[in-house]
């Protein structure tokens, strides 16, 4: 049974070289070889292992760990475009050979300890490396040396089949892009390796799948952003595509209307040509790509329902194995050219995110609540796009250290804080993190609006609703509040960009915020939006960023500004 398309048929190979179509996906694929694969093999020391826990560092293992990885995947790609060198083979081989002797496929971040031996732990690499082993035996079964096949075979049942059979993973609980991605890499090596026992695991990973897409709500949001929707959601469709095939259409996870709906999630998104929406863990700038495998396979499967963007927001990647596969399975050249309309609006209620793109911006805004999967404090923050950029900005993540993801310390950053939202700032206090607090949000007559007091956590804040009015080149931005005794507010907006405070007006950029200088009284400083850090998570370089603050100078309880567009 052929689980893996025409990149499973050895002619499929055989002419690609030739053809136009391709030569961007095999340029990527060479430049991957002279990145990764020229010289010796490094080592994962056990001296770079043991950073993370000690102090929080999770690049110095992972950089040599990815590299090992890439090497192994573009050496795979490289013997099935070059077949006639038998270096490229070779070097596969190699690369394979300390694949199998490596202690352990799971990153040091993703294991509880390190005082025992703990060498078939599965996350994320574990699962999705085991499942590219089984797809690159398959793609060069008749060319790989019965030992290499052997201890294929041998390390996959040893680190993923056993452990997986013997015990309940904390991913199989958590609804959200690790349910998918585990459970996905895990189900198709499973397919392609162990076939004869797909039918013993195949309820546990369809629930799996099931309660995945139950952290989906019918709008198709993903509140964990773009960037772990590819991600899940990715792999979710590798599953249910394989599963299909494997069970001859009995179990169909694909023709849904929920699986179309989400995704549809990242066309929604688009700001502009070339800015997303940044929600929660994603890139700075919005200047997002995905990878093309990934796009190429929602298009063949959801047809016009699925709208491709713009060419340049796509990217090849062999990091992403199965993606790159699909990129050469799925590709059509009706596929080249991509575009969103330029005048959307998009009201996703029953997560509570709106995007709307118009001649002269694009806007979001967000409800939800501050519990969500890759948290940000954000609730009622917003974002304002032109010409191409985010000027009212989302910073999105920082880079990923054990200190941003514990509870004690992960809101004390610029990233994570609503200090560093669009949002008020209530009697000097920010958002909190409280369970179950949620906001309530709608979108009637052109104004979208989000109910929020509850996400404060300040006794006396009894009500709080953020409204937004809309014309062709500004938007009004008006917040109630129903609160007891004296208070103090002040509308905080985050840019990269240097405001101007001339005669009590502020410009940031070709945004223009004009209010009551009566009410308001406008300021700036200075943060840094971390682009890397030390072992101990502390920011070694960052872009400047501007948080420019409207402060209240009366007990009005309704106040307003506008933001008008040049």
């Amino acid at each position: 049974m052929n689980l893996l398309g025409k990149v499973a048929t050895p002619s499929f190979w055989g002419n690609i070289k030739s053809k136009p179509e391709y030569k961007e996906m095999i340029a990527s694929i060479l430049n991957e070889y002279e990145e990764c694969c020229i010289g010796e093999i490094e080592s994962t020391k056990f001296s770079k292992f043991r950073l993370f826990k000690e102090k929080g560092d999770r690049n110095a293992y992972q950089n040599v760990f990815f590299k090992r990885q890439h090497r192994m995947y573009t050496m795979a790609f490289m013997c099935l475009i070059f077949p006639e060198n038998d270096l490229y083979l070779e070097l596969l081989q190699d690369t394979i050979w300390e694949v199998c002797d490596q202690y352990v496929w799971a990153l040091p971040a993703h294991i509880d300890s390190i005082e025992e031996n703990n060498n078939c732990e599965l996350d994320l690499d574990a699962t999705t490396m085991s499942m590219s082993l089984a797809i690159i035996k398959v793609l060069l079964e008749g060319r790989l040396h019965p030992l290499i096949k052997s201890r294929i075979d041998y390390e996959l049942d040893r680190r993923l089949v056993k452990p997986f059979m013997e015990k309940r993973w904390h991913w199989e609980y958590r609804q959200n892009n690790w349910t998918a991605v585990c459970t996905g890499a895990t189900g198709c090596a499973i397919m392609l390796n162990r076939p004869e026992l797909f039918e013993l695991v195949r309820d546990r990973l369809n629930e799996n799948m099931a309660d995945y897409m139950r952290s989906y709500k019918d709008d198709g949001v993903c509140v964990e952003g773009a960037g772990y929707w590819s991600y899940g959601f990715g792999y979710f469709m590798e599953y249910a595509r394989m599963q299909k095939e494997f069970t001859k259409g009995k179990y169909n996870l694909v023709d849904t209307e929920k699986t179309q709906n989400v995704s549809t999630f990242l066309q929604k998104l688009y700001l502009d040509r070339d800015v997303i929406v940044t929600y929660g863990d994603c890139k700075p700038t919005g200047r997002f790509s995905l990878h093309a495998g990934f796009l190429y396979g929602l298009k063949r499967t959801f047809k016009d329902a699925f709208e491709l963007p713009p060419k340049e927001r796509r990217r090849y990647d062999v990091h992403y194995f199965p993606f790159m596969l699909r990129a050469f399975n799925d590709y059509d050249t009706s596929f080249a050219q991509g575009e969103f309309p330029k005048a959307v609006t998009n009201y996703m209620g029953d997560t509570g995110w709106f995007v709307k793109r118009c001649e002269k911006y694009g806007f979001a805004s967000r409800g939800g609540s501050n519990r969500e999967s890759h948290n940000h404090n954000d609730v009622g923050s917003f974002i304002l796009s032109i010409d191409n950029e985010q000027v009212l900005i989302d910073m999105g993540g920082r880079p990923y250290t054990r200190q941003y993801f514990e509870q004690d310390t992960r809101y004390t950053y610029l990233e994570t804080s609503s200090r560093g939202h669009n949002v008020p700032i209530i009697n000097g206090q920010y958002q909190k993190n409280i369970p179950e607090t949620f906001s309530y949000t709608k979108y009637e007559n052109g104004i979208f609006s989000i109910d929020f007091e509850d996400i404060y956590g300040i006794k006396e804040l009894k009500g709080l609703t953020r409204e937004f009015y809309f014309t062709d080149n500004s938007i009004t931005v008006c917040d109630k509040l129903d609160i007891e005794g004296e208070f103090t507010l002040t509308e905080r907006l985050v840019s990269y960009s240097e405001p101007t405070i001339k005669n009590g007006e502020v410009a940031i950029g070709k945004a223009n915020i004009k209010f009551d200088k009566e009410i308001f009284e406008a300021s700036y400083s200075t943060d840094t939006h971390t682009l890397e850090c030390d072992v101990d998570g502390n920011t070694t370089s960052g872009i400047t960023v501007y948080l420019t603050d409207l402060k209240l100078k009366t007990q009005d309880k309704r106040v307003c500004f506008t933001v008008e567009i040049e």
